[in-house]
């Protein structure tokens, strides 16, 4: 027998027939062996959640530890902190929208949600203001240094406790804690004890700013040398001036309908030939208007040149122009023709004046109006320290002590205007107006300043030589944004990056463009 024969045989098991109970059964085990699983499974996420969370409220201290003693950027070797960042970057935008609100309602802008609109093709608005609070910044540690150097000091406290006691004041107003007020205000992390330093140093730096300003103003010599040389800037003129418009037909010769491609009826349009006979006549009754210009054109006065029609600005600002000079000049695009005559030009003398102002809406409804803002002045000490005292409680501007220097006597209405410009006026002469503009004017007289053109030159000679200044002193600050917090920066990196591979491939392909030339030079010789 083989040894396989030798071995038994393990008996075969006839299969189970699964009852309904058995597969029950069978189900249940299966459910319980995933319970288990989830359950361990939930218990894992459970303890990971847990520790997320234990992580999360955690790093609230190291966060605000982090805004307060960290480095945000490095500003000239500095470090800067969120706080002191936020500060910046509030004080940029909020100046930004003060300087630019009418312009960006007239674009359709919404100012209280602009950081997210486009500035520019690359930057939002929001990089736009990062990118000037670091200006500030650099700026701010700049004049610090040189403050330092030149051994300057100044008092803080005074205009420290004052701008503290202003935001007091708007927390009040806005039915809020001074905490609450400063972080919506100055960002999250912002707290008084926190903004104090950054405040003093704007506090400093401003003053020694204006220190600097105030040595650095333009002598009369430099505004007159100035002057000499942008005259057309500043000198108006007075001329005749009447326009002879050339005829043109407005229907075709034999009174037909003229209809575009679609069949509907469209205003006729001259030929060539139409217009130039047209023109013809305008320009013969042109010259005869230019005989009688002078007594027959409609006067205009103290026009500057921007304001002049352009075809005539060079003609009437001409230095060799003198009284009786008569032009007609051609516009060919108006169809039309100028007929101009000089009276004179000169430099507009009538002095600016200095006034301070509370301004209040026409609409106020707390019952406090200009009227009764002036019988208080009236029936208090009435000096210039009081009228200062009401500016900064009841100014509507936010100008606290309502001082308006250099105003024009043309520049408001016409009844404050002849007040402003009345000869008799003096300082101390109050008044009360209600201008079209939807605003009351409560108007304390100062006295008279330099004319307008002396004012404009000086203001413009002055922030040139302060720009210069600021550039010499923070132009090469170093900026540093090891966070890649910035995009401005970025974007300024990208850009430049973009710029030097351009300047790489023109200069590569610069040898390749010689060859070529010598190459051809070289068959035209042979």
């Amino acid at each position: 027998m083989s040894k396989k024969n030798n071995q038994q045989e393990a008996p075969k098991e006839e299969p189970r027939v699964m009852t309904k109970y058995d597969r029950k059964m069978q189900a249940y085990e299966e459910q319980e062996k995933k319970a288990k699983a989830h359950k361990h499974f939930s218990n894992v996420i459970g303890i990971l959640v847990v520790l997320a969370v234990a992580a999360f409220v955690l790093s609230f201290p190291i966060r605000n530890y982090m805004a307060v003693n960290g480095t945000y950027i490095n500003v000239g070797g500095e470090k800067i902190t969120k706080v002191e960042f936020d500060y910046h970057y509030t004080m940029a935008r909020t100046g930004f929208i003060a300087q630019n609100s009418y312009y960006l309602s007239m674009m359709g802008m919404d100012a209280s949600n602009i950081d997210n609109q486009m500035y520019s093709t690359d930057l939002t608005f929001k990089d736009y203001f990062e990118q000037l609070a670091v200006e500030n910044i650099c700026d701010t540690k700049a004049l610090k240094a040189q403050a330092q150097t030149a051994g300057f000091v100044y008092d803080t406290d005074e205009e420290y406790a004052e701008m503290m006691e202003d935001i007091r004041e708007g927390a009040n107003e806005s039915g809020t804690t001074l905490n609450k007020y400063l972080k919506s205000m100055f960002g999250g992390y912002a707290t008084e004890s926190r903004l104090e330093k950054v405040i003093r140093e704007g506090i400093l730096t401003t003053a020694y700013y204006e220190q600097i300003s105030e040595s650095s103003a333009p002598t009369d010599a430099e505004i007159d040398s100035y002057y000499e040389q942008h005259r057309n800037d500043y000198d108006v003129v007075d001329y005749h001036m009447t326009i002879v418009e050339a005829q043109l037909p407005t229907a075709a010769p034999d009174g037909s309908v003229t209809l575009d491609e679609e069949g509907n009826e469209v205003p006729y349009q001259p030929t060539e030939e139409e217009t130039a006979a047209a023109m013809e006549k305008a320009k013969k009754d042109a010259d005869i208007a230019e005989v009688t210009i002078m007594a027959g054109g409609d006067p205009y006065e103290a026009q500057s040149y921007m304001s002049v029609n352009y075809l005539l600005g060079d003609w009437l600002f001409d230095e060799a122009r003198t009284e009786g000079d008569t032009t007609v000049v051609e516009d060919t695009t108006g169809h039309r023709y100028l007929v101009a005559g000089f009276d004179r030009r000169y430099r507009v003398e009538t002095p600016t004046v200095d006034i301070r102002a509370i301004t209040r809406s026409s609409t106020d409804t707390s019952g406090i109006g200009a009227q009764s803002i002036l019988e208080e002045w009236q029936s208090g000490s009435a000096t210039e320290e009081s009228f200062i005292e009401l500016c900064a409680r009841y100014n509507d501007n936010g100008i606290e002590d309502g001082l308006y220097e250099g105003v024009g006597t043309d520049s408001m209405g016409e009844e404050m205007n002849a007040w402003m410009a009345d000869a008799s006026r003096q300082t101390g002469d109050t008044a009360v107006f209600t201008e079209e503009n939807g605003y009351d004017y409560v108007l304390y007289y100062v006295g008279t300043n330099d004319p307008a053109w002396k004012l404009r030159i000086y203001d413009l000679l002055l922030s040139q030589t302060m720009n210069e200044y600021l550039e010499g002193i923070s132009g090469n600050v170093s900026v540093e944004d090891p966070k890649g917090n910035l995009n401005y920066l970025k974007v300024e990196a990208a850009a430049s990056e973009a710029a030097a591979s351009e300047a790489a491939e023109d200069q590569g392909s610069a040898p390749e463009q010689s060859e070529e030339s010598t190459e051809e030079s070289s068959e035209d010789v042979g």
